[in-house]
């Protein structure tokens, strides 16, 4: 019976410090490429890497150039530069890569989702160590 009591106690722990999420304070560092010359470094919350430093390279790895991010989270850089890979880091420890041609999927998959499918994990890993630990009983 103490095994059970421990898992009503880890999940009304879990709900209480899941479900009244106002604001998130982890976010992921993003880089896009919004034209040609031009790249967006952002977080996944929308708001803009001021000061960033971005590498940009060629596809033999050859740094291209190399700055900051302005106060947009815009890079600049010449078009005429055959830009391959740009990495992105900030001065909170985010590192973000764009590499042409590819689509970061983080873009595409809402927050409120990422944040759903990391508390499922972690029930999954909760209810699987419950069920073991009551075998182990019987």
């Amino acid at each position: 019976m103490g095994h059970k009591k421990a898992f009503s106690a880890f999940i009304v722990i879990m709900l209480t410090l899941l479900l009244p999420l106002e604001h998130v304070f982890a976010h992921l560092m993003l880089v896009e490429k919004i034209e040609e010359g031009v790249l967006l470094v952002r977080y996944d919350d929308g708001s803009a890497s001021v000061g960033t430093t971005v590498i940009l390279y060629d596809q033999e790895g050859n740094i291209l150039s190399e700055g900051n991010t302005d106060s947009q989270g815009l890079y600049h850089y010449d078009p005429r530069k055959p830009a391959y890979r740009a990495v992105a880091n900030d001065t909170m420890g985010h590192r973000a890569h764009w590499v042409k041609g590819r689509t970061n999927i983080w873009l595409e998959i809402p927050i409120w989702m990422r944040i759903l499918l990391g508390a499922s994990i972690l029930l999954f890993i909760a209810s699987y160590a419950y069920y073991r630990s009551d075998k182990k009983v019987a």
